[in-house]
Order: structure tokens, then C-alpha cells, then sequence
């Protein structure tokens, strides 16, 4: 989701505008925004600082992550229940699924963490 569609949401949820406002801000700025080009790899970067070539370079395709995902639909409910209860636990409670992948890739335009040791990691979708 967008910086200005996400602004409006806010705006309509704390009752600052109500639906109809925000359905003419949400076509407005759905008119304004330009085309984005679909990205096509989810990239893994870590680089150790003071060396030139990295540790690790991956490159993924975002089709492999979409079809990959279709795969879960093999697995039982029970058991699908039972990842979901086990990432919950560690502090990841999401699903990823066919219908809100592309939000996942849109949130990681552009992610940098720098670890201790001198290690950087980097992710992004291109």
C-alpha cells in the first residue's frame, strides 16, 4: 500500500473525513499515481564491511514465490493451523497467500539492516 492511499485510510479512521471524501482523495490520488512497473526478483544481499565481493547474492523470482505458494493448498488445514500457531510464537503472525503476496513485495521496496560484525543486509524487490 502506498504512502498517500494508507494517509487517507488513517485520515477516514480517525473520522477526520468520512467515506465519501475519502473515496474522491482515493480515486484522486489513484489518477495522480504512475504506472508501477511490477517487480520480477526478490533480491538477499549481505555484505561484510571492508570486503568487495559479497557473502551471499540471491536472487529469487517473484513467479517462484507466487507458485510456491500455491503449494500450501496441498497441505491440510491442521497442519497449516499448526505453522501458523508455530510463527505466531516467534513473533511472525502473518500468512502469506496467493491474494496479499504482491503487498509483501511492495513492502520490501527497500529494507537495510546492519548487523553486528560489520554485516549488512539488504532486501529488495526489482
Amino acid at each position: 500500500m502506498n504512502n498517500e492511499r494508507r494517509r487517507i485510510l488513517e485520515m477516514l479512521a480517525r473520522g477526520d473525513i468520512n467515506v465519501n471524501e475519502a473515496d474522491k482523495l482515493l480515486a484522486r490520488a489513484t489518477e495522480t499515481m504512475p504506472a508501477r512497473k511490477r517487480p520480477r526478483y526478490l533480491y538477499v544481499l549481505i555484505e561484510k564491511a571492508n570486503e568487495s565481493k559479497d557473502k551471499v547474492n540471491l536472487r529469487i523470482p517473484i513467479k517462484l514465490l507466487a507458485h510456491g505458494l500455491k503449494l500450501t493448498k496441498l497441505l491440510p488445514p491442521e497442519v497449516r493451523e499448526k505453522i501458523n500457531l508455530a510463527l505466531m510464537k516467534v513473533g511472525m503472525s502473518f500468512q502469506i497467500t496467493e491474494d496479499n503476496i504482491m503487498d509483501l513485495v511492495d513492502a520490501l521496496t527497500d529494507i537495510s539492516v546492519e548487523i553486528a560484525g560489520g554485516e549488512t543486509v539488504q532486501i529488495y524487490c526489482r
